[in-house]
């Protein structure tokens, strides 16, 4: 299924997970992720890999001014020690 063509089910989950890979490039990652935003639930939560510094180079960097609509709740960014490639943001839909 196209992400793009789920509209009213996004409604109806508390929590969507938006993988590293998804988008060819920053324009369709943000198009992605504008498109969650006008169909999720408010108060539902968005997970989203990205990825800082050097590994935007194998990943989409999202800054959290590309989700509007959203409150970035927390941001998590890995040493390469611990073993992870991308970091993790979780964000709320803020009210329609």
């Amino acid at each position: 299924m196209d992400i793009l063509n789920a509209t009213e089910i996004l409604h109806d989950y508390e929590v969507v997970f938006l993988a590293s890979l998804v988008g060819v490039d920053k324009e369709e990652k943000v198009k992605v992720i504008e498109h969650l935003e006008k169909h999720m639930a408010p108060g539902a939560l968005l997970m989203l890999r990205s990825a800082k510094g050097l590994r935007a180079f194998l990943y989409i960097d999202v800054d959290p001014c590309d989700l509007r609509g959203f409150e970035v709740l927390e941001t998590y960014h890995p040493s390469l020690s611990e073993g992870f490639v991308n970091s993790v943001m979780v964000a709320r839909k803020l009210s329609d």
